[in-house]
C-alpha cells in the first residue's frame, strides 16, 4: 500500500496510519486540482474573468477507526497552525507544502453510548474518524 507523509519537515517524516474504511466500500482520496480564476461584473453587464498561472491542489483524506493514540498525533499536527510537508504516494512522490484547512472528527458511536477514551488520553480505547483538508501553498 502506498504510504502518506505528513510533518513539519521532510527529514523527520514518519507515516500517517494506513487508509482505513469499513462496511466493504473502498477508500477515495479526492485531490481538487481545479482552476483558479477572479471574476469581476463590468457596469455595462459583461463578465471578465482573470484566470491564475498557478492552481493549487486540495486534499481530502478520511480515516474511520483511528485509535486514540493515532489520533493525538492528528491533533499534534493540526496544532502546529503552521506550514507542514506532504507526500501523497498514492499520487506521486513530489513533496508539496500544505496548511490544515479543514480539520473534523468524531468518536465512534456504538450501540448503548461511545466507547470509553477522551482526546490526549493515551491510555483509552476510543476510536475516532477523521476528515482533514490540506491546502497546497506556494
Amino acid at each position: 500500500m502506498a504510504e502518506i507523509y505528513l510533518e513539519l519537515t521532510p527529514a523527520a517524516t514518519v507515516a500517517l496510519p494506513p487508509l482505513r474504511w469499513i462496511n466493504g466500500a473502498a477508500p477515495t482520496l479526492p485531490i481538487d486540482y481545479s482552476k483558479q480564476m477572479e471574476r469581476a461584473g463590468m457596469l455595462s453587464g459583461a463578465q471578465r474573468f482573470h484566470i491564475k498561472s498557478e492552481h493549487p491542489r486540495r486534499w481530502t483524506l478520511v480515516w474511520e477507526m483511528l485509535t486514540s493514540d493515532e489520533f493525538a498525533d492528528f491533533l499534534t499536527l493540526n496544532g502546529y497552525n503552521q506550514e507542514l510537508h506532504f507526500q501523497n504516494n498514492w499520487e506521486d512522490m513530489t513533496w508539496r507544502h500544505v496548511v490544515i484547512t479543514g480539520f473534523q472528527y468524531d468518536p465512534v458511536v456504538k450501540l448503548g453510548g461511545c466507547f470509553s477514551g477522551h482526546v490526549g488520553d493515551s491510555a483509552s480505547v476510543g476510536r475516532w474518524n477523521l476528515t482533514i483538508t490540506l491546502d497546497e501553498v506556494s
